[in-house]
């Protein structure tokens, strides 16, 4: 008796000297971004049932955590939303300015034009910028959309814009830049959309610099917009030391002038 007691006290001190196995904590699932230009407006001529019915497919066929769209009328925003709502996807809409055929299919609501999120899972903080316009050249406004987003199994911060044309287009990049790199120094960001600038212009640099794109090859990218010449000027950015790009894709939907640009983040 006396040798199975001793035995036991010091299977017991052995077990709290050497201590239970350690166990690395899991890796937070892969974040997977789509952008997507819907050209809802002049393509579509605000077409809702086909044009909502299809990219609302797409986005959960793809298993996509973060979806950005742009040139969207907010009929076709609401179709979306209302086909992926029963899949767990939740959907901000921010207008930035009119687009003259949203009404032509549903005349509910209105000319409402502009970019979305939506995302598997929940979203909180949203934050709508109105981005400078100092050169009344383009007269379309612009914005980018923001929010704190909580996926299953990690939480990041997620932007989406549509960056003009011509001389404002430097200038809406800077005000960009200087708002999210600062931000994505410190945490899980994702940066998306239609910036209507190629990859080796110096005002994608700040950028660059922050971030690492879905397709890492800035020299020869991934073109996104179709009409010859093909070219790239979609992008998803992951905040450096953060989100580490795994894979990269893009599909013709029929449907657009763009691509819809993919790209999965670790």
């Amino acid at each position: 008796m006396r040798i199975r007691l001793a035995l036991a006290a010091l299977v017991a001190v052995l077990t709290v000297l050497t201590g239970a196995p350690v166990v690395a904590p899991a890796a937070p699932p892969a974040v997977k971004v789509v952008t997507f230009n819907l050209c809802g407006n002049v393509c579509r001529y605000g077409e809702v049932a086909a044009t909502s019915g299809n990219i609302a497919y797409r986005i959960r066929k793809i298993g996509a955590s973060v979806a950005m769209l742009q040139e969207l009328c907010y009929s076709q925003f609401l179709g979306i939303r209302g086909r992926l709502a029963r899949y767990g996807y939740t959907a901000e809409f921010a207008a930035a300015s009119n687009g003259g055929h949203c009404d032509d299919d549903d005349h509910k609501h209105g000319k409402a034009f502009g970019i979305a999120l939506i995302v598997r899972g929940t979203m909180t903080g949203k934050v709508v910028h109105r981005l400078p316009n100092p050169e009344p050249s383009t007269p379309e406004e612009r914005v980018v959309l923001a929010a704190t987003v909580r996926l299953p199994g990690r939480s990041l911060f997620a932007a989406t814009t549509h960056t003009t044309i011509g001389s404002n287009l430097p200038v809406q990049l800077a005000a960009i830049r200087r708002w999210l790199a600062p931000l994505a120094a410190g945490q899980p960001l994702v940066f998306g959309g239609d910036l209507n600038i190629s990859p080796q212009r110096p005002e994608l640099d700040g950028f660059y610099a922050a971030f690492t794109e879905a397709n890492v090859d800035r020299e020869k990218p991934m073109s996104t917009f179709i009409p010859r010449p093909s070219r790239k000027i979609d992008y998803l950015f992951g905040s450096k030391g953060f989100l580490t790009p795994i894979w990269v894709g893009r599909a013709d939907t029929g449907y657009s002038d763009h691509d819809m640009y993919m790209g999965a983040f670790r």
